[in-house]
């Protein structure tokens, strides 16, 4: 399908002279300017016969539900549509004005709101954080008084994206803050803290105040709204299939927006046409911060064309510079490239977990040029060979998907991470019997890779063969012999079962089940650290630990449950409910 695009047109002049010098004056002026337009990208028309079913087929082949897009031009909206269903089994469409979770698109309307405060001479960008509120999660770590809200809004707090187990109170620094560009929404959620405290007001509330009222944002919220309930989009995982959507009640700037297309154009319309932050303060969120590297994650090879402002990242194209963001929820996808300069932009939403597999096909036809923001984020494309196996894995079976992707000899040519990452999303399905499989082609590839071997190990042990898993476990030890994750889990898994004594956690029925175990605040949420032997018609475990309260949940094949039997529960900051332990 090819979309009928806007030509350039030169009008045809005949210069009639008898002075060479001056015609060829002419001649490389005329050069000149056709040099600098065509370097402008070429863009489609923005009608809906010429973008549906480019849009349409894309979203087939990625297997993505639903999707809402919104096209801006010369700084005023041309075009907003939703294409799909807000859920696969649903005949509900997806319209310009379902709400979708921003993900991390969450963090530039947040840094917009900051710049307000730094312009009313409230909060300093480059004042330490921990001057206006300490931060008791990190306090161990002298570093995060090094901290500044211009840090944080330009990825350079040294704080990682999420601690380690995010139920915990504990954070660490991974680098000096300050050093280098690393990506982290630990640092907006520490910008967050400061900013109600400075402010008083709960952030949603600040936000909705000098924000969402005054450009008209009527859809948006950073915690979940009862209007919100009558046209959601449905998250889907990578094989198309529905999963439960998470309603925020407590807001997070990094990640818990919730928004449609038509309302974030007209957040991006402010940046674009300079409303509500002067313009100087625009130049500055703009302008570049730090630099990043090629690739997202790494931290040696630096890129020659992206940088970071205040909020936003940015890159130098061929057609000129661009600010951008993605988001990235796991089932949520979404994208926005914008050019000050034209005043150009294209911002989409997507229920499904490739729908960043659709960055280059989508930005290529209605932005045109090249963008190395795409290189960096690395999301394969939704035609790529990774993700169409994916897509057929569960229609076609395993050795009917894999076929295209086997050398003469049966072995898979498929990347080993990317494989490894089907079959763990097999095993979140519990469909064992496909991840071993998945995972035996990966081991026949890469028959020392830790990582396959490993991978084949859980699939083991979720499968109900301990023995078989320590096996694989042993196996990635000895290519990775320092791993302290390999060491504990086979010394978990042949420990002689505790004896009676300390604190017994039983679990009634679930005969069929193959693997039951614990996680909690008492073994730091790991799910496989505790295991329950089954006895009779229990399973059952004993917990040797001090005296005090414990919140904790039952994983059963994989599926995380509270306590049937302990009525007594207790909500964390996510949300989530949890059984309550008390041992006295």
């Amino acid at each position: 399908m090819f979309v009928s695009v806007q030509r350039f047109r030169f009008p045809v002049h005949l210069y009639v002279s008898t002075d060479q010098s001056s015609l060829m004056k002419r001649f490389a002026s005329c050069l000149l300017l056709l040099l600098v337009v065509v370097q402008r990208p070429v863009q489609a028309q923005l009608t809906p016969r010429q973008i549906d079913p480019v849009i349409t087929r894309i979203m087939d082949s990625a297997n993505v539900p639903g999707l809402s897009i919104a096209i801006i031009r010369n700084g005023k909206l041309a075009y907003s549509k939703g294409y799909g269903r807000t859920k696969a089994d649903s005949t509900q469409p997806v319209t310009s004005t379902t709400i979708f979770d921003a993900a991390s698109l969450s963090k530039p309307v947040f840094a917009y709101a900051v710049l307000q405060l730094v312009e009313e001479g409230r909060i300093e960008l480059d004042k330490p954080l921990y001057e206006y509120m300490p931060y008791p999660d990190v306090a161990a770590d002298e570093r995060y008084k090094r901290i500044t809200a211009r840090m944080v809004l330009s990825h350079r707090s040294g704080f990682p994206n999420w601690r380690r187990n995010r139920r915990s109170k504990e954070l660490t620094i991974s680098f000096n803050p300050g050093e280098r560009f690393g990506y982290s929404g630990e640092g907006f959620v520490y910008l967050q803290k400061v900013v109600e405290t400075i402010t008083g007001k709960p952030i949603n509330e600040l936000i909705t105040e000098r924000v969402f009222k005054p450009l008209q944002m009527t859809s948006s919220s950073y915690v979940w709204q009862p209007a919100f309930d009558a046209n959601f989009a449905q998250p889907h995982s990578n094989f198309g299939q529905p999963e439960t959507k998470n309603k925020p009640n407590q807001a997070n700037v990094a990640y818990s927006l919730q928004t449609t297309a038509d309302d974030y154009a007209k957040f991006i319309l402010a940046v674009l046409n300079g409303k509500g932050l002067k313009t100087t303060t625009i130049d500055q969120m703009l302008s570049p911060q730090s630099r990043l590297p090629k690739q997202y994650g790494g931290t040696d090879t630096l890129s020659a064309a992206l940088r970071w402002g205040l909020g936003f990242g940015l890159e130098q194209t061929p057609a000129g510079d661009y600010f951008w963001h993605w988001g990235d929820n796991g089932t949520f996808k979404c994208y926005v490239t914008a050019s000050r300069t034209d005043k150009n932009a294209v911002v989409y939403f997507a229920n499904g977990y490739n729908g960043l597999g659709l960055i280059s096909a989508l930005v290529n036809r209605f932005v045109g040029g090249e963008h190395p923001a795409v290189a960096f984020l690395g999301y394969n494309a939704y035609d790529d060979k990774h993700s169409l196996f994916a897509r057929y894995v569960l229609d076609k079976g395993v050795p009917a998907a894999i076929k295209p992707y086997l050398d003469a000899n049966g072995t898979s040519t498929l990347a080993e991470d990317k494989l490894n990452w089907v079959g763990d999303q097999l095993v979140s399905l519990g469909r064992m019997t496909d991840a071993r499989e998945v995972f035996r082609y990966n081991l026949a590839a890469y028959p020392k890779s830790a990582n396959a071997l490993a991978s084949y190990a859980y699939a083991s042990l979720y499968a109900g063969n301990p023995s078989e898993a320590v096996t694989y476990f042993r196996k990635a030890l000895e290519q990775k012999p320092d791993n302290d994750r390999l060491k504990k889990l086979v010394a978990q898994l042949t420990a002689a079962p505790a004896g009676q004594g300390g604190t017994r956690l039983v679990l009634k029925g679930y005969p069929a089940a193959k693997l039951v175990t614990v996680a909690g605040s008492f073994n730091d949420w790991d799910d496989l650290h505790t295991f329950l032997i089954r006895k009779g018609d229990v399973w059952e475990c004993y917990l040797d630990v001090k005296p005090g309260s414990y919140t904790y949940k039952f994983v059963v094949d994989g599926k995380w449950i509270t306590d049937p039997a302990n009525s007594t529960t207790q909500q964390d900051e996510s949300g989530n409910v949890n059984s309550l332990l008390t041992i006295k």
